[in-house]
């Protein structure tokens, strides 16, 4: 990408809500299943239902360890009968890469690294319909239905997001278009954006970490409980029909000094005696002193939550766009 085009406009990682903005969602990576086995291999290896992407919709799921233990998540949607692309995060390609192989040689389905040819971008704001019109000239209609337009997969995410994966060969002409039609924010606004949609990723620091659920992947349609055996099954299901959640990921608001790093992924969260109690999903700046976190938290220590140290930064919670069940309901 031409670094002029990257940083102009950028607004300090804040998406302005009067603006529409683009982002250059750069620590993604994209990997393909491809062949006659692709959608039968993944079914038996993940947490959604592969079928529904057939519809044509994009599904959140994640791949688990026997323990039902998330090795990595994704968004996937399925282009042609026999080609499946996840959008996972780029510090676990290998793994990904890894812990699938290790099970595709039986299957009629081979697994690749496709991120040279789509380039993944977020469409943001108020006008972003009329801006994925003319670029596609088409709209999905409801979140998670995605449109296909000259190579490139647009995805709804949201009443006013879009997830793009650009054709790799027609990125840099759609960036240029794009930097007349909305304003270029930094490519840190890609995990506030999922911040506030209430959409947790799993990072390298915390492969392995997080059930499905702790991540709230079942109030989010990225479990199906009816599907059918998959690696992780039995553990995710037993939690669902027999176990008491109380741990769920919250949305978190906190006071952050510019020259300090933010909690990465997988570090704690403590109470005001300093006990962990959860653990940061991620984390973004919003503007200066201010950012915003999912994290994992037991839910009868959210009004204690802080981070660690001597300051103990209070983690105040925000809404999310689903309910987080209480358990009275």
């Amino acid at each position: 990408m031409n670094d002029d085009l990257h940083h102009a406009s950028v607004r300090d990682f804040v998406m302005p809500s009067a603006d529409t903005t683009w982002i250059a969602a750069t620590e993604w990576a994209v990997l393909a299943l491809e062949g006659p086995d692709a959608a039968k291999f993944l079914q038996g290896q993940v947490t959604c239902d592969v079928r529904d992407l057939s519809a044509p919709v994009a599904r959140r799921g994640a791949q688990c360890t026997p323990k039902g233990r998330m090795i990595f998540s994704f968004r996937a949607a399925q282009p042609a009968p026999e080609r499946i692309l996840l959008r996972i995060h780029a510090s676990l390609i290998d793994t990904a890469l890894q812990s699938l192989g290790k099970y595709i040689v039986f299957s009629k389905a081979t697994l690749r690294d496709c991120s040279d040819d789509y380039r993944p971008i977020i469409i943001h704001g108020p006008e972003a319909q009329t801006v994925i019109k003319n670029m596609s000239g088409a709209v999905p209609a409801a979140v998670d239905e995605w449109i296909a337009a000259d190579g490139n997969l647009i995805i709804r995410t949201d009443d006013q997001s879009f997830e793009c994966w650009l054709a790799g060969d027609q990125a840099e002409q759609t960036w240029t278009h794009l930097a007349s039609a909305a304003v270029v924010a930094a490519p840190e606004a890609a995990a506030l954006l999922a911040i506030r949609q209430g959409l947790g990723e799993i990072y390298s620091q915390t492969t392995e970490l997080f059930t499905p659920q702790a991540l709230n992947f079942q109030l989010i349609n990225a479990i199906n409980f009816r599907k059918g055996c998959y690696t992780g099954q039995e553990i995710v299901a037993r939690l669902h029909y027999r176990g008491t959640l109380k741990r769920h990921m919250y949305r978190l608001g906190f006071a952050f000094d510019d020259d300090q790093n933010l909690p990465a992924p997988g570090s704690p969260v403590v109470s005001s005696e300093q006990k962990n109690i959860g653990e940061i999903v991620m984390a973004a700046r919003v503007t200066a002193g201010r950012a915003e976190a999912l994290a994992v938290i037991a839910d009868d220590h959210l009004a204690q939550a802080a981070l660690p140290g001597p300051t103990g930064e209070k983690l105040s919670p925000l809404p999310l766009p689903y309910a987080i069940p209480t358990e009275e309901s």
